[in-house]
């Protein structure tokens, strides 16, 4: 999975929803223990690795992580060694 959410942080503003071009979170039922409801990675296998949820949350309840880089830079890493 490419993003995740700290949840303790999220306020349920939605702001990473609109923002996402390719749908990949939505709203969940699930609260927090502030009582938000949170955002959940709804269809991860569709994120292109934007970051727009990231750069639109107020919260810094997200992140993004681009995995298929992180294995490419390991791959390279262990190579040169």
């Amino acid at each position: 999975m490419a993003v995740y959410v700290e949840e303790r942080l999220c306020k349920g503003c939605a702001l990473c929803v609109h923002f996402c071009p390719k749908d990949v979170l939505n709203l969940s039922e699930k609260r927090n223990e502030k009582g938000y409801n949170i955002v959940e990675v709804g269809y991860p296998e569709k994120c292109t690795y934007c970051e727009l949820c990231e750069m639109n949350c107020p919260d810094f309840a997200l992140f993004v992580i681009d995995e298929r880089a992180e294995r490419k830079t390991a791959k390279r890493a262990k190579g040169a060694k």
